[in-house]
């Protein structure tokens, strides 16, 4: 079956029932826009939706019993954005989300994810390059026991970058069972760049796991040393760096091919960006 993509435009609600042959959905809207995306029960879809232009944009998705769906939101727009997202998932459906925010554009992007139902699970990626200011509020709540949940977070953030990240993980009163973890990363390169990262495990049930990790600092003088002694000059090391920080969202999807052509649209991205910045 031939592979569709999708684009979407003016309409104000625009809702997508998910299937194989849709691999690529592209918004392109310069008014207020609310994208539903559907899931139906034991199905499998992996999904890029590219955003080029969106000043607002509201997403509620839905993954149906057994369902397995991947969605990368790769932002491409060079203006503010505000993004509102919700997703449910219910038994036994594995779901996966990524955000890939390498664009110079503001972003205040707000996500919640419930698992609804016993077995969901749930993994929660993001990647970011902060030349502006970049926002985001990240819930991740287990409604019901046996249930998974993971947030992972990677930041570069260059010269007039801004970055602040809320990560919770919550676990309801009556979820016994539920696994929920999370990981943060900020890097910077001088001491004027500012990252934020305010990890949250809220507990209201016994027989659970739960953990979180936060690290933000400069990058390793020796590394740096180690890069140049190669060879490299200080903007190809940052550069170096940067890329393979950010590499780990491109192994959101199973597919090789996509992987490939993920890791190399991020390497792309990442010398346009480190370019401009060292100019």
């Amino acid at each position: 079956m031939a592979e569709t993509v999708l684009t979407l435009h003016e309409s104000p609600v625009s809702p997508v029932v998910l299937q194989e042959t849709l691999r690529e959905l592209v918004i392109d809207a310069s008014a207020p826009l609310t994208l539903t995306l559907t899931a139906p029960a034991q199905t499998a879809c992996s999904l890029v939706v590219r955003i080029r232009r969106a000043e607002a944009l509201t997403i509620q998705v839905r993954a149906e019993a057994a369902s397995q769906l991947t969605l990368l939101y790769w932002n491409e727009s060079s203006t503010p954005i505000t993004i509102r997202e919700s997703n449910e998932i219910y038994r036994d459906a594995r779901f996966k989300a990524a955000y890939v925010q390498l664009n110079p554009g503001t972003v205040d992007h707000q996500s919640k994810t419930l698992l609804k139902e016993s077995g969901a699970e749930a993994l929660v990626q993001s990647a970011v390059i902060a030349q502006t200011q970049k926002q985001f509020v990240v819930d991740l709540i287990h409604q019901a026991g046996q249930t998974t949940g993971i947030i992972e977070n990677y930041s570069i953030v260059l010269q007039g970058g801004r970055y602040r990240m809320e990560a919770t993980g919550k676990i309801e009163k009556g979820a016994r069972g539920a696994k929920s973890h999370q990981t943060s990363r900020a890097l910077t390169f001088d001491a004027q760049q500012t990252a934020t990262i305010l990890p949250k495990l809220l507990i209201d049930e016994n027989d659970v796991e739960a953990s979180h990790a936060t690290t933000i600092g400069q990058m390793d003088e020796n590394q740096m040393y180690y890069l140049q002694s190669r060879g490299l000059s200080e903007d190809e090391a940052i550069r170096l760096v940067t890329i393979g920080y950010l590499l780990p969202i491109a192994r959101i999807s199973d597919d090789p091919k996509l992987q490939e052509a993920l890791a190399q649209e991020i390497e792309t991205k990442v010398n346009e960006v480190c370019l401009t910045s060292s100019k």
